[in-house]
């Protein structure tokens, strides 16, 4: 774990900070959907039940202010070095993201993505995802594109993997 959050690696700033936000509503309790975004163990078995196959998948979850927060698509490589920056257990995760290696011009920076979580009854949950601090240059754009698609597969595998289990 580093404790430490370098804010200098975030791209954006400001009020009118550059997002999107992706909203779907699960068939599952809030306690589960909350598991499988803050726990590497559940993560890796929602999205793999999400579609099977996905054998390197792997993830590095610490739940404190400045654990790690990592997707590994082939064990190894995806969001290495991101953070936890806030949750509110239950409701709210919060975290720092990169860009996929095919885009090394925005993954030197962070952006974050905040997962809220809001229980509609006590089988189902609504899940908002907003994903803020793109930069404003043309590799931006790619990579606004690229997480404005990318969102909603991960939303869909996590609700097939939710509902299904």
């Amino acid at each position: 774990m580093n404790p430490n959050i370098d804010t200098t690696l975030f791209a954006g700033r400001g009020a009118d900070v550059r997002h999107f936000v992706k909203e779907t509503t699960i068939a599952a309790p809030c306690s589960e959907v909350y598991a499988a975004w803050s726990d590497a163990t559940q993560f890796t078995h929602t999205y793999d039940s999400g579609d099977p196959g996905q054998s390197e998948l792997a993830a590095n979850i610490e739940l404190e202010i400045g654990g790690r927060y990592e997707w590994l698509w082939d064990g190894k490589l995806g969001s290495n070095g991101c953070q936890v920056l806030s949750y509110i257990p239950g409701r709210m995760i919060s975290f720092s993201w990169n860009a996929p290696p095919t885009q090394p011009e925005s993954r030197a920076r962070h952006t974050w993505v905040v997962v809220e979580l809001e229980s509609l009854s006590a089988l189902e949950t609504a899940v908002r995802l907003t994903h803020l601090g793109f930069g404003r240059a043309p590799h931006w754009d790619e990579t606004h594109d690229y997480f404005s698609q990318a969102w909603e597969h991960v939303l869909r595998r996590f609700k097939k993997g939710l509902e299904s289990d």
